[in-house]
């Protein structure tokens, strides 16, 4: 049986779940601070992170996320049945690639980064860690995107 622990049961914490149903994990739970449907607190993911297959972080502000991130052992990655990932793609720990983003050839997406639904990483592109793409956004070919950014729905990033 696979397993997940999730922290952060927030909005994006049910997505999360959500897309990890559809990866095939049937046992998945929270840790939250504020979070009634929670096993825990966060503080506890020491705790109980060994009892699951893996653990992702599901908390959109970076700095948090990337506190959080440094501690965990088991950092799995999820991707959506209907996101398109290049074979040349490297896709780094703890990432969540949404339903219908595309990450094309020779993209680098480093660890605990969220690509959001329709998002395009296009060719030889570079998204660092603890960044988010937004819905929609397209990461130009070529550009890097710096650690903790968060390319905005709808907009094109590009560094040239």
């Amino acid at each position: 049986m696979k397993s997940l622990l999730i922290i952060g049961a927030g909005g994006y914490g049910q997505h999360i779940k959500e897309i990890a149903e559809l990866c095939g994990y049937s046992k998945i739970e929270f840790l939250d601070d504020n979070s009634p449907c929670a096993i825990g607190k966060i503080d506890e993911w020491n705790i109980l992170q060994d009892m699951y297959n893996g653990c992702i972080i599901a908390i959109g502000n970076p700095e948090t996320r990337k506190a959080i991130t440094e501690k965990i052992n088991h950092l799995h990655t999820l991707i959506h049945p209907d996101a398109t990932i290049s074979r040349s793609a490297i896709i780094g720990d703890g990432c969540v690639i949404e339903a219908y983003a595309a990450i094309n050839s020779n993209v680098k997406i480093m660890k605990s980064s969220y690509i959001c639904a329709g998002a395009i990483v296009n060719h030889d592109a570079v998204v660092n860690s603890y960044c988010q793409v937004d819905c929609n956004a397209v990461v130009a070919s070529g550009t890097i995107v710096p650690e903790k950014t968060k390319v905005q729905s709808c907009t094109v990033w590009t560094d040239k």
